[in-house]
């Protein structure tokens, strides 16, 4: 009974996310009240508050499924942690940078409206902007994670190195979400693997 009630709360919590997700994204974060996604979901406002108390615990469920889409998982030292994407710019391979890239944008349809929700709230909300500072430091420490095991480059730009690669990742990635432009996919990844080879592998 008790697994039953468990599936049912997971249902319950999905449906008031989808919902979420669907709003934000046509109305935006600030114009969406916590009535209309209660009303979306079919359930009442005391329902949403009991599985989300706060608009920041909302926006904290949807990283922990963007997460679950990128495989990141729980970190010895941070909170997450992308082995796949350490293991890449630790070998340092120009196509194995560009297969990863292509794996990730294959799923950009799935997590990217989850994001582009998230960077929203973060310019209204400043606990929103912190969870997603954090998550961007994440992701950036995984890239230097793999720097650090190849011995490649000094300590000292190992981190803007990450940065620059991040911001590179995240642009490009807004072109089929956020922006509405859909350029050569891949042609863009290309250039964008390349760039990440010279910043991140190549110490010529």
């Amino acid at each position: 009974m008790s697994s039953l009630r468990e599936a049912q709360k997971q249902l319950t919590r999905d449906m008031i996310v989808e919902r979420a997700l669907t709003l934000f994204t046509e109305k935006g974060y600030v114009a969406t009240t916590i009535d209309d996604i209660a009303a979306a979901a079919g359930t009442t406002r005391a329902t949403f508050y009991a599985y989300y108390p706060s608009r920041v615990d909302l926006m904290k469920d949807f990283m922990a499924r963007v997460n679950a889409v990128l495989d990141r998982a729980d970190g010895p030292d941070r909170t997450t942690t992308a082995a796949e994407l350490v293991d890449v710019v630790r070998k340092g391979e120009l196509p194995g940078i560009l297969a990863w890239l292509e794996s990730r944008a294959a799923l950009w349809p799935v997590f990217r409206p989850y994001l582009d929700v998230l960077d929203e709230a973060a310019a209204v909300d400043r606990e929103v902007r912190a969870l997603a500072r954090e998550w961007h430091e994440e992701v950036i420490s995984d890239i230097v994670r793999g720097m650090q095991l190849a011995g490649r480059f000094s300590e000292e730009t190992r981190h803007i190195r990450g940065t620059l690669a991040f911001t590179q990742l995240d642009y490009v990635a807004t072109l089929w979400t956020r922006r509405k432009l859909e350029p050569n996919r891949e042609h863009a990844l290309e250039v964008l693997a390349d760039s990440w080879y010279h910043l991140l592998c190549d110490e010529r």
